[in-house]
This record gives structure tokens, C-alpha cells and sequence, in this order.
């Protein structure tokens, strides 16, 4: 038969592209689509230089413009060193390709529906993880691609990670009707037991990356609670954060292994303020809580593009329990809890855990506007606390005592094998009523006193600093009263003591006060203790020591009035810090 007309045209056979376009509808409908997981396995195999299969079947529905293929048991090897056969396996990926923008050269799939993935994440001895493809350090990589919609559901992954002490399990799924993730995840992180859950926006707003994406979560790491939510650009690298946290434990020492951040031990805290990162620079602002029964509040920014960390802000609080710094002189565990003095001592033996300071350089201002539970009458307290290269300085510090001023500064050195600190501090118009402990004898006092204090000292304690000092201490007054009452017992001067109890109590006019301690290896040996007043003069010698925590002084007055009966004789100030003791001097035999 001949297709051609005798004028040339083609002729008309309609059937015959019927048989045609049949034969080739029959042929795809026919057509064995397992046959090409062999070119599909082989073809992502060398892409990925790592073992893939479709070890299911493989299905293909070809007839719309939207065409969906079906893989039933998709798995990943695992790197060669990992210790999990497959870092991935799928029970069945579905997915749809647009025809009409792949012809436009857009890669568009309007469904992927995942079901029941596993994932393995792993680190090898270097710390190098097995989701790095080719022998590179650089994730596979792939053509870009857009999902309309995504569905997961079942998702299970498992991650160690030595460098980051991880060892966790989760469970995620998207949400049927927003698209969302879910997730939950239980395990130990930094060698602690962690258990968080949360959500998140559709993981079709990762793309673009940068795009900000929607996170909540809480849980807690430890002791260590934690609740945030807000947003995040670029998810894997963290690089862009937006959100409100808030944050609960035992002690802020124990963030430091979560974090990286030097943080001394405290009683239990709670927390809450924003977090915004850039790049490497974390901005901690609107920080507000408490710790222990004191309350604190500011701004935080560390700075991690360069090698050592930087720490800046500003701290204020409108009232501190001194008891809640106790973790700066050592007297609390990482864990918060308070240290006991060994039997019989006073001075915090604990070592004050210097190791922290070469973590992160540190310029950050601090103000308290009411101090409680000093057993002083401190008002407030402003400084500027640095660390640069393990030098630790406190300097302007200004403390409010006794309606007076205490200015000084204080360095720590810790770069050699022993911490060497140094203090000088100046004390101007501290109120001697303030300073009495007794409410009756606060009435008949007044004066102000002003001294200076200049150390040097070698330790890792605070017990061990003091033990060491060498410098000196001295105490003035010029004028003022106190209670005769308290000159009187000082010389045991009975009867008038009585006589001046009976009567309620007189002041005592004074002329001078005199205390010079003079600091070596940490023993305060008087140089001078005079008290004058208009009737009597106190005089005093003996040492403090500092190392054994013990006192050896001698007080003795000669009164410039006559008594009824005056058992005159010295003081004795003895015993040891913990449990001093004051007893007269027996007097010779005959006196």
C-alpha cells in the first residue's frame, strides 16, 4: 500500500496513528518501572559516592501534567566508618513533578510525602559527621528544587555525637493541616539527660534559607529548664536568631557546659530575656529574673568571631542577698548548693574554680542599690568587673557602709601556678552608730572612722588568700562618743558598769581611735590599738592570724576617774573565729 498520492500529497490513515499512539499507551501502561531502579540507584550512588537503593518497588503514573512516582523502601548507606548500616531508610517516598515548569526549567514537585523515615546522624574520632558527602566537608549537594506541599509522617532519628557529648533520640511528623513540624526528642546532651518537644513552621520555609522560620520549644537539659520561641534564619548554621527565652535551674554554673559561658555557682535562678544573634554575636537584652533572693536585670552581648570569647554588659539589681554570691568566694558547689566551712573554721576552703576564666574575656559593669544579709550595714555596691588574658579586675568598686564610702580595686591573677590577688581599698566617714550591733548602743554613739586597707595574697581560696596576706590595715577616728557602758566592761570596771546600766547609759566623749595591723603571711600583728576618751585609755597588742583563724589579743585600760570597785585588769580576746571567747587576765595574787 502506498502512503503517497499520485499529486504528491501524503494520505490520510487515521487508524493508523491510532494503532500508533495505542501501541505506545499500552507500552507505558505495560512497561516493568522497576527496570529503572538499577539506573537510578547506580546514577545517585556516584553522586553521592555513598550505597543507595529502591529496594521496593517503583511506581509510575504518567498520565497527567503532573506525573507522580512512588518508591517503596528507599535506604542510604551509612559512611564507611559508621556503625549503622544505613543513615537513611524511607518505607515509601511519593512524589509529583510539574511538566509544564520543568519545561520552563523550574524543577516544581507539588507533593512530597515521606512515610517513616529513619535517620542516623554519627561522628567519626575527628568529629567529621556522616551526613558529609564525597570525601569533602560540604554536604551533597543537589539541583534546586521547590515543594508545594509537604507531608511527613513517622519520622524517627537518631544522633551520636561525641563532640558535643549527644547521645539522642526524636520523633517528628509534619501537621495534616498546616503543614507544620512537630517533634520531640529525649537523650543526653553534654552528658546530661535532655527531653525536649516543640514545633515549628513548615520545613517548605526553609527555603530560602535566610527566610526567617518559627520556632517553640521546651524542656530541659539536666536541671536546666528551658522554654523559647521565635524565629530563626538559616536553621543548620543558626546564624540568624530572633526569640524570647526563658530559663530555670539549680546554679548558672551548670550552663557552663551548655554553653560555653563562664558563670559562677549560685543558689537556684530564674531568668527571662530576649535573644537576637548575628553572625557570631549574641545580644542577651531585657534580661529579667531572680537568683536565689536576689534580683538581677540587664544586658548580656557575647562576641564569638574572635578566638577567646568576649562577654560585655551591664548588670544592676535593686536588691542583693550577699549570701547568693557566696559561689564567687567558693562556697558553693556547681551544682548550687551551699558549702559548709570545715569543723571549726570560717573562711571558704573551697577552691574558686579559676579554671573558667580563661574561657572568655569579660568588661562588664554591675550596680546593686540594696545589700542584704552582710552582717555589715551595706547600702549598695557599683563596679566594672574585667578579665583580659586571665587578669581579673575590679575596678572602679564602690560600696555604700555605714552612711560612709568604701573605694578600692581588686586584682586577680591567675596565670601562674598560684592566683595572686591584690587589694586596696580606702574607707571615708563610716558612721561608728551604724557599725554597733547593739540597738542600745547605737543610741549613745556617734563618730565616723576612715581607713585604708593594702594587700597581697597567694591562693586558690578564699581561706587561702587571707592566709597569705602581707600589707597592711589601719582605722582612724578623731571625736565622737560611744557608750560608757562599753568602756566600763572593757576594763571590767564593775561598778560603774553597773551604776551605768542601772541608769540607762551615758555617752562617752572620744578623742581618738587608733588600729594599725601590719600583714605578714597572713598574720595581723598589731603595730597600734589606742582608744581615748575623756575618762579612760584603752590600749590594746596581740595579733589576728588569718591562716589558723585565731585570736591573741590583750586589752588593757587605765581609767582617769575613781570607781566604787574596779577589778582592773586585761582583756583577753582569744579563741578561734568560729567560737572566739573574752575573759579578763587573772590579776597577780595581792592586787
Amino acid at each position: 500500500m502506498n502512503d503517497v498520492h499520485p499529486d504528491g500529497r501524503p494520505s490520510r490513515h487515521p487508524g493508523r496513528w491510532f494503532a500508533v499512539s495505542s501501541l505506545v499507551v499500552v507500552g507505558v501502561a505495560l512497561f516493568q518501572w522497576n527496570l529503572l531502579r538499577g539506573p537510578i540507584n547506580s546514577l545517585v550512588s556516584a553522586r553521592l559516592e555513598r550505597g543507595f537503593r529502591i529496594a521496593g518497588d517503583l511506581e509510575i503514573s504518567p498520565w497527567s501534567m503532573q506525573p507522580s512516582l512512588s518508591a517503596m523502601d528507599v535506604q542510604l548507606d551509612n559512611a564507611a566508618w559508621g556503625k549503622a548500616p544505613r543513615m537513611l531508610s524511607v518505607k515509601r517516598v511519593r512524589a509529583s513533578v510539574d511538566l509544564t515548569r520543568l519545561l520552563r526549567g523550574e524543577l516544581v514537585l507539588p507533593v512530597l510525602e515521606i512515610d517513616t523515615p529513619r535517620i542516623s546522624l554519627e561522628e567519626d574520632a575527628k568529629g567529621r559527621g556522616n551526613w558529609l558527602f564525597g570525601g569533602t566537608d560540604k554536604a551533597a549537594a543537589g539541583p534546586h528544587l521547590r515543594i508545594a506541599t509537604l507531608t511527613i509522617v513517622g519520622g524517627e532519628l537518631e544522633a551520636v555525637l561525641p563532640s558535643r557529648q549527644a547521645d539522642l533520640r526524636a520523633s517528628f511528623s509534619t501537621d495534616a493541616a498546616t503543614g507544620h513540624l512537630r517533634f520531640a526528642s529525649t537523650g543526653r546532651w553534654r552528658g546530661q539527660a535532655m527531653q525536649f518537644d516543640g514545633q515549628a513552621g513548615s520545613l517548605l520555609d526553609l527555603d530560602p534559607p535566610e527566610r526567617p522560620y518559627p520556632v517553640s520549644i521546651k524542656g530541659n537539659v539536666g536541671a536546666t529548664r528551658l522554654a523559647l520561641s521565635g524565629q530563626v534564619s538559616n536553621l543548620l548554621a543558626m546564624a540568624g536568631m530572633d526569640v524570647r527565652f526563658s530559663l530555670s535551674g539549680r546554679s548558672l554554673a551548670e550552663l557552663y557546659p551548655l554553653t560555653g559561658v563562664p558563670l559562677p555557682a549560685t543558689p537556684p535562678y530564674q531568668l527571662s530575656a530576649s535573644l537576637v544573634r548575628k553572625s557570631e554575636e549574641w545580644v542577651f537584652s531585657g534580661i529579667d529574673g531572680r537568683i536565689g533572693r536576689s534580683d538581677v536585670g540587664g544586658t548580656l552581648t557575647v562576641d564569638r568571631s574572635r578566638p577567646l570569647q568576649q562577654i560585655r554588659g551591664a548588670l544592676r539589681s535593686r536588691r542583693i542577698d550577699i549570701s547568693d554570691l557566696s559561689g564567687f568566694l567558693g562556697a558553693r558547689k556547681v551544682s548550687g548548693e551551699a558549702v559548709a566551712p570545715r569543723p571549726g573554721k570560717v573562711l571558704p576552703s573551697r577552691p574558686l574554680g579559676l579554671d573558667k576564666i580563661a574561657a572568655a574575656d569579660v568588661d562588664l559593669d554591675f550596680s546593686a542599690a540594696d545589700i542584704s544579709n552582710s552582717g555589715l550595714p551595706l547600702e549598695a555596691a557599683s563596679g566594672r568587673l574585667r578579665i583580659e588574658d586571665r587578669l581579673v579586675t575590679l575596678a572602679p568598686l564602690k560600696l555604700g557602709l555605714a552612711r560612709g564610702r568604701v573605694e578600692g580595686r581588686l586584682e586577680l591573677e591567675t596565670r601562674g601556678q598560684l592566683p595572686v590577688a591584690r587589694l586596696d581599698l580606702l574607707a571615708t566617714r563610716l558612721h561608728l552608730h551604724d557599725l554597733m550591733p547593739v540597738e542600745d548602743a547605737k543610741k549613745l554613739t556617734s563618730g565616723t572612722l576612715g581607713g585604708r586597707a593594702k594587700l597581697v595574697m597567694r591562693g586558690n581560696s578564699v581561706a587561702g588568700l587571707l592566709g597569705s596576706a602581707d600589707g597592711d590595715l589601719a582605722l582612724a577616728m578623731s571625736g565622737g562618743s560611744t557608750s560608757r557602758l562599753l568602756v566600763r566592761l572593757a576594763n571590767l570596771d564593775v561598778a560603774n558598769a553597773l551604776v551605768t546600766w542601772l541608769a540607762g547609759g551615758q555617752k562617752e566623749d572620744i578623742r581618738c581611735v587608733v588600729v594599725d595591723f601590719q600583714a605578714r603571711e597572713g598574720v595581723l600583728q598589731a603595730r597600734s590599738l589606742l582608744a581615748d576618751t575623756v575618762k579612760m585609755r584603752l590600749v590594746g597588742e596581740g595579733h589576728i592570724s588569718l591562716k589558723d583563724e585565731t585570736l591573741a589579743l590583750r586589752l588593757h585600760a587605765a581609767g582617769k576617774g575613781g570607781s566604787l570597785l574596779a577589778l582592773r585588769g586585761p582583756l583577753r580576746l582569744e579563741g578561734s573565729f568560729a567560737n572566739p571567747s573574752v575573759t579578763p587576765e587573772p590579776l597577780p595574787l595581792g592586787e
